[in-house]
């Protein structure tokens, strides 16, 4: 089965627990839990990451270059009619990419700290 959305991502990494189980875990409420898979909220990306990694880990499937993922949105999302759609990637990898930066600049920071 394809996950094509944030929601079944999700509940793939979920993989049958509960919800309060698997919030737990990724240290955040039950309800996030819920309103993430119902799709009525967004994941930061720390909880994507953990939720793609817990999904693909096992998997043999490969991961595609960045030029391999452009080339497949490209192909996809070429109808004029998908513009709103494109609108919503275009944000969604800001919004990653945003995230990923304070991050990283977060443990560089922790990590110059801890060496003084």
């Amino acid at each position: 089965m394809a996950i094509t959305t944030i929601a079944e991502l999700v509940r793939a990494a979920r993989n049958g627990r509960s919800q309060k189980e698997f919030a737990h875990e990724l240290g955040v409420l039950q309800s996030s839990i819920s309103r993430y898979e119902s799709g009525k909220a967004s994941p930061p990306a720390p909880v994507i990451e953990h939720c793609m990694r817990m999904v693909h880990s096992g998997s043999s499937e490969p991961i595609p270059t960045a030029d391999e993922l452009a080339n497949k949105v490209r192909t996809a999302l070429a109808d004029t009619s998908l513009g709103q759609v494109r609108l919503l990637i275009s944000k969604l990898i800001d919004t990653l990419t945003g995230e990923y930066a304070q991050v990283c600049a977060t443990t560089a920071a922790s990590t110059m700290k801890d060496r003084k």
